[in-house]
């Protein structure tokens, strides 16, 4: 009886898991996709340092692996009209010979949480010196169980 009434609790937990809360500004763990149906996955947040890691899947420019993600959050907030939560992160592609970098602030707007970056990527190889580095924006939005959310279309990347 213990026995079954363990694996169910066990069994129970990933349906819990993605049937929780979805990620916020206050929340982010999570995941997160922006206007080119990229996941950004918020595995874990330290409040303590700030230090975010999680996970990364592009389908824009590589062949959709999942990529390390390390970055940071800062919410100490200066008196002002408006505060936002600051985050930074970064992927490092592995073969592809490439790292992106992501930095910007998650507010709610219109009542949906989104992270609004602008990104730069810079590539170990390319056929010119001046096209190592690229740059531009992205916005993301939690991602809707069971398929992408609707972000809005924004300024178009390599990564």
């Amino acid at each position: 009886m213990r026995t079954n009434c363990l694996l169910a609790t066990v069994l129970m937990i990933p349906v819990f898991t993605a049937h929780g809360a979805a990620p916020d500004c206050s929340n982010l763990p999570g995941e997160w996709t922006n206007q080119l149906g990229s996941t950004l996955s918020i595995h874990s947040v330290d409040h303590g340092s700030g230090k975010i890691l999680g996970s990364y899947v592009s389908p824009s420019g590589t062949q959709g692996e999942k990529e390390e993600l390390v970055g940071w959050i800062n919410s100490s907030q200066a008196t002002s009209e408006s505060n936002v939560l600051a985050i930074a992160f970064s992927v490092q592609w592995g073969s592809y010979g490439s790292i992106t970098s992501w930095t910007g602030f998650c507010e709610n707007k219109g009542g949906t949480p989104t992270i609004t970056t602008f990104w730069h990527l810079v590539r170990s190889s390319s056929r010119f010196t001046w096209d190592h580095m690229l740059t531009g924006s992205d916005v993301f939005v939690p991602k809707v169980v069971g398929g992408n959310s609707d972000a809005p279309n924004r300024t178009k990347h390599a990564d």
